[in-house]
């Protein structure tokens, strides 16, 4: 376990700084109950100069204006809390989920000159419709760990009885991902960071990172 531990650290890391943060905001969204997606804006740098994250599905008091409507995406919350004073064209729009088309809009509109994301959009790949090729998670661990706490949001806030319908979607669109959701104690997360969440189970997310990069290779 020591090494396992030594392992997840050393690549947590190294990692850069935008992408841990919008990681960690989407553990943020995940533990209160919402739709796990974090994104954070960084100057031309790679520094953070704002975040947010998805707060659509969350009621009372919040950090922004937009809790608790249809426009509460990490991408809007990130882009609303920039100043209309800033270059953005030398910005870059990191999201752990690939931005819908009004987040992409909103992205364009503003001027950002990049937009990063680190997992393909899971509704669009249940439909058939989406295939994550320009997904940038830098190493795949970091794919499996933002599609694994998004599909976690929808399956803990489901009212059906059965599977939901874009987790049995995933089990053939991207099977690495639902193994790891599967694999991870059920219901919302308790521990106190993602890291602390995640560092037990490097072992299988390192091994299902490698059956992915295998499975997708050219």
């Amino acid at each position: 376990m020591a090494s396992e531990q030594l392992d997840f650290d050393a690549e947590w890391r190294a990692a850069p700084e935008p992408l841990r943060r919008a990681l960690a905001l989407a553990y943020e969204a995940l533990a209160a109950g919402g739709l796990a997606v974090g994104s954070v804006l960084t100057d031309a740098d790679g520094k953070p100069v704002a975040e947010g994250r998805n707060e659509a599905y969350e009621d009372g008091p919040g950090s922004g204006p937009l809790r608790g409507t249809p426009l509460a995406h990490a991408e809007m919350n990130a882009l609303g809390a920039a100043r209309t004073g800033w270059d953005l064209a030398t910005a870059t729009l990191w999201s752990t989920q690939e931005p819908c088309s009004m987040c992409a809009a909103a992205a364009e509109f503003t001027g950002v000159g990049r937009v990063r994301y680190l997992a393909p959009d899971p509704w669009a790949l249940s439909s058939g419709n989406g295939t994550g090729s320009e997904a940038e998670p830098g190493r795949p661990h970091w794919l499996l760990v933002a599609n694994a706490m998004f599909l976690r949001s929808v399956v803990v806030a489901s009212d059906g009885s059965g599977e939901p319908l874009i987790l049995a979607h995933h089990r053939t669109a991207e099977p690495e991902t639902a193994a790891f959701h599967d694999s991870l104690p059920p219901g919302l997360p308790t521990a106190a960071s993602p890291e602390d969440w995640l560092r037990p189970h490097w072992a299988a997310l390192a091994e299902l990172a490698t059956a992915r990069e295998l499975r997708t290779r050219p």
